[in-house]
């Protein structure tokens, strides 16, 4: 199969570098990649708008093009590519505001019957802020903006001065509507299933480090690392997750909005049971990276399973691995004021064990430079997660520019 991967960061290497390990597999691009993945020795296509995807996929007779980004999966992109009989692995636009809308989210998931939190929704600052004034802060409260956000949208607030200033802040970037929600307590997890529109194939779960330091109240930021499989969960809690993602497919369809390519469930584990947070309609940044080593199954045989409709008694096999994620950003990241342009040295060969995934990269003088927020990121497998956590810090070390930051708790 010829295949097209859409996207620059380092879920999308991930997603390549996966398929890439696939018999199925004739030939292989990202668009438009970076140049960290063409050193990595994958081919990238300097094609990013619709028309021009639409023209590489005719010329270079693409099977199957495979959406990374929220905004990729949100565009007429794989409306006009199946047009033109050319299968595209991604939820349609309507079942996308699963993730482009929280409302919408959560009316699936009331409809489907399952846990999660509690929520009013205000339509202008004076009605979230007559919200806030109606919580004890007792436990903080969270405060959401409605559509896409990058991550950055979601704000945990202690004090009511603090959730005053998320809806301002956020009313200004995102707009209205704004979601005040209660703050559940227990451990955050992510669970993954990659659907067909009815059936479904679950891909893992992982916990990832939100926070720009371990201060639960710092800047949130896009993810700075990751571990594979939460290890905290029970059969139960297995089951519970299949439920889940069963549930809410099944509602989507009956919406008439059937839901096709790669589920993200955002879960909170308490004494009560798994509630749901949010969906995302794509695999998650950077649990992709952390996630997709693990898996043995051929994974380009699961997507086209997928797209086909055929996932119906599919089983994703594993290796007997842990994984850990650890990301390099630049500094100022999640700032405006980010330190960019400099010289990246990474090792010529990695350990190992362990793996460099491109994102926030360029080229210049034939070296690569930083050039975004989140940089670049390793991942380390073994037998244990400690293991793999010393292997992926100890990778990470040997990974230098000017400002690198990365967090030292991953995985503790």
């Amino acid at each position: 199969m010829r295949v097209l991967v859409i996207g620059k960061g380092g879920r999308e290497h991930a997603i390549a570098q996966k398929i890439s390990e696939s018999k199925m597999l004739e030939s292989l691009w990202i668009a438009p990649g970076n140049p960290g993945m063409s050193k990595a020795g994958l081919k990238c296509a300097s094609v990013e708008k619709t028309p021009d995807i639409l023209a590489f996929c005719k010329i270079n007779r693409v099977d199957l093009v495979i959406l990374g980004p929220e905004a990729a999966i949100l565009s007429d992109l794989k409306e006009v590519l199946e047009q033109n009989d050319i299968a595209c692995l991604a939820p349609s636009r309507e079942a996308g505001h699963l993730e482009a809308s929280k409302y919408f989210c959560k009316e699936i998931l009331q409809d489907a019957g399952l846990l999660t939190a509690a929520f009013k929704l205000a339509n202008s600052v004076s009605e979230a802020e007559s919200f806030i004034a109606q919580h004890d802060f007792k436990n903080p409260i969270v405060v959401k903006a409605d559509g896409l956000a990058q991550g950055k949208g979601v704000v945990v607030c202690e004090n009511a001065a603090s959730a005053k200033a998320a809806i301002n802040d956020l009313s200004k970037a995102y707009g209205f509507p704004i979601l005040v929600e209660e703050c559940l307590m227990g451990r955050e997890l992510s669970a993954f299933a990659l659907c067909d529109g009815e059936d479904f194939v679950v891909l893992g779960t992982a916990c990832d480090y939100k926070r720009i330091t371990s201060d639960p109240f710092s800047a949130n930021t896009g993810g700075m690392g990751a571990f594979s499989p939460c290890d905290f969960i029970s059969k139960e809690d297995d089951a519970a997750i299949d439920n889940i993602f069963k549930k809410s497919l099944k509602s989507l369809k009956q919406k008439g909005k059937p839901f096709v390519g790669f589920l993200f469930a955002g879960l909170m584990k308490t004494d009560k049971g798994l509630y749901v947070l949010e969906f995302n309609v794509r695999l998650g940044d950077p649990e992709t990276q952390a996630l997709l080593p693990r898996i043995k199954s051929d994974f380009l045989d699961l997507s086209v399973k997928a797209v086909q409709g055929r996932l119906q008694k599919q089983k994703t096999e594993f290796h007997d691995f842990r994984s850990v994620h650890v990301v390099a950003v630049s500094a100022g990241y999640p700032g405006n004021a980010m330190d960019l342009g400099h010289t990246i040295e990474v090792p010529a060969k990695t350990a190992d064990g362990t793996r460099i995934y491109f994102a926030g990269v360029s080229a210049k003088n034939e070296s690569l430079v930083n050039t975004g927020g989140r940089v670049l990121g390793v991942t380390a497998l073994a037998k244990t997660r400690d293991e793999a956590r010393t292997l992926a810090y100890q990778e990470m070390r040997k990974v230098q520019f000017q400002g690198l930051y990365f967090r030292e708790d991953i995985a503790q």
